[in-house]
């Protein structure tokens, strides 16, 4: 988190409290969370914010590659904090969502893609959707 309000400062922009409050949501949470998420877990810290302040501390994170955003087939927008890597197993009935690390293949199929199509993937998302270990 240090890393994170350290490169904000270095950037010249303020470490405001609501910004400092959000990215340490974000760091603390091991899955991707929703802006109503959010606002509640500002709220648990004594900071009220409200939607519009949340967005436009949203798009700030974002446009700097802080967080970024993930849309599930519930078709919501989810944001989590930029770290190596991964996609999410989802589960169906009790929308629990896990990360998984998919090493090796995705890479030699996007090569593939690019020898065959002459089409560049930049960056993809791939999600899996079924039961988890409670649900089947």
């Amino acid at each position: 988190m240090d890393n994170i309000l350290q490169k904000i400062k270095k950037d010249g922009f303020r470490l405001t409290k609501i910004r400092k409050a959000m990215v340490g949501i974000f760091v603390g949470e091991k899955k991707p969370i929703t802006s109503s998420e959010i606002q509640e877990g500002l709220s648990l810290v004594d900071i009220k914010a409200d939607r519009t302040t949340v967005y436009r501390e949203l798009l700030f994170l974002l446009e700097r590659k802080i967080i970024k955003k993930i849309q599930f087939s519930d078709h919501k927008m989810y944001y989590e904090i930029c770290s190596d890597h991964h996609h999410h197993l989802v589960c169906l009935k009790c929308n629990s969502v896990k990360e998984i690390v998919l090493e090796g293949h995705l890479e030699r199929q996007e090569k593939d893609i690019y020898a065959k199509e002459k089409f560049k993937v930049l960056e993809h998302s791939l999600e899996f959707y079924g039961l988890c270990e409670k649900c089947i």
